[in-house]
């Protein structure tokens, strides 16, 4: 049988695309991803039993609407061009759409129509990220409730819609999206890549690893390390990923003297490469600034940070807190530098309960590997093509 895989995304380095699609080749299925190319790549790779098929363009990361708009749809062009190429030959039994944005699932309206069975995964609600990118334009709730609608029409042309937890899936269903349809398939840390490994003390190495975004807070993360340093507590620290404001990370880096201590790449590795690197860390920060949007994510860096027993600092939100008792984490309720950097300070005052908290994180259900859990989503997904069945299809 054949899936395909279509995400707006470098594949290979977005954990959730990449699970399910390893997951899916491991089960004896053809699998195809159709995603993005990095600067040097080649357009097809093999990696791990999957064929990743990639768009020659870099991934637009900014905040001009029509330029998204228009990267979107000469992306969804070229991969609708691709599925039909690739259901004509191969009679595809699931293709699997992951937003941003959600009409991406309407690349496989063709082949739904012949018989596909069509996954519509939902990474992020589009209505709160919109407005926390955007909410300062004018005109913002009104293009939210038409980002509902159109969450609402998307999942129309999907047969199965995915949600990344539980909280997710309520605030899904509150868009007016069919229950039905939905099904929580939570963003677990592949336990391959990120073994349980006895917890340590905290140290004055404080990372984050992730896209590099405004609203992550990083400024104030800066800002904070600033702080520390004038009160004599002097740490090193790193951002490990790519984003729109490396730049403007980097000047403020410079211009608080942090040159040294603060090591700002600007760019993302695969997992393989930073896994390695993880096991180097003294503290892992998951900063976000509050919002409707930040509200409701359950980060993953932090999910795979716990398995590798590296004590914790996040945000203090309604979903972290579902998942996290106040015993397992350091949470920043505070989120100015004056508020984080308390906190890091007084994580570093007691390592020795730093590594306690980690050893109780690493015991919760939330701290399960994707190994774990990777048989509901298979089920999901041969369920799907059972159901289905497109012209032609046969098992092979």
């Amino acid at each position: 049988m054949t899936y395909v895989s279509v995400a707006y995304t470098h594949a290979v380095a977005d954990s959730r695309v990449r699970r399910h699609c390893e997951t899916i080749a491991r089960r004896g299925w053809r699998v195809f991803q159709l995603g993005l190319a990095r600067a040097h790549e080649a357009s097809v790779a093999r990696v791990n039993g999957v064929v990743y098929v990639r768009y020659q363009r870099p991934r637009y990361r900014g905040n001009n609407l029509l330029q998204y708009a228009w990267a979107y749809a000469r992306f969804f062009l070229w991969a609708r061009r691709l599925l039909t190429r690739l259901n004509r030959r191969h009679a595809v039994a699931v293709v699997h759409a992951n937003n941003i944005p959600n009409l991406i699932v309407w690349v496989a309206s063709a082949a739904r129509r012949a018989g596909t069975g069509v996954i519509l995964d939902i990474h992020d609600p589009v209505p709160e990220l919109f407005l926390c990118k955007f909410s300062r334009q004018p005109g913002a709730r009104l293009t939210a409730s038409g980002l509902r609608l159109e969450e609402r029409l998307s999942a129309r042309n999907a047969d199965v819609v995915l949600c990344v937890h539980d909280a997710h899936r309520e605030l899904t269903e509150q868009h007016g999206v069919d229950k039905r349809k939905l099904r929580v398939v939570l963003n677990a840390a592949d336990g391959s890549l990120f073994p349980m490994v006895p917890p340590r003390c905290a140290e004055p190495f404080i990372v984050y690893h992730g896209t590099l975004t405004d609203r992550m807070g990083l400024d104030a993360v800066l800002r904070a390390f600033r702080l520390m340093h004038d009160r004599g507590t002097c740490v090193r620290a790193a951002f490990w990923g790519d984003g729109d404001v490396v730049d403007d990370l980097r000047r403020l880096r410079d211009q608080l003297g942090l040159a040294d201590t603060v090591d700002i790449p600007g760019t993302r590795v695969v997992l393989e490469k930073l896994v390695p690197r993880l096991r180097t860390v003294g503290i892992a920060i998951a900063p976000m600034r509050r919002d409707a949007f930040t509200d409701c994510l359950l980060p993953t860096k932090l999910l795979e940070v716990v398995r590798l027993g590296i004590p914790s600092v996040v945000t203090w939100t309604p979903t972290v807190s579902r998942h996290f008792p106040e015993d397992t984490v350091h949470y920043v309720r505070d989120f100015t530098p004056e508020g984080i950097a308390r906190v890091l300070q007084r994580v570093l005052a007691d390592p020795e309960d730093a590594r306690r908290r980690a050893v109780r994180a690493q015991a919760l259900s939330i701290a399960m590997s994707w190994q774990d859990l990777e048989d509901e989503f298979v089920r999901i997904v041969e369920d799907l093509a059972l159901t289905r069945r497109p012209r032609g299809w046969q098992d092979d």
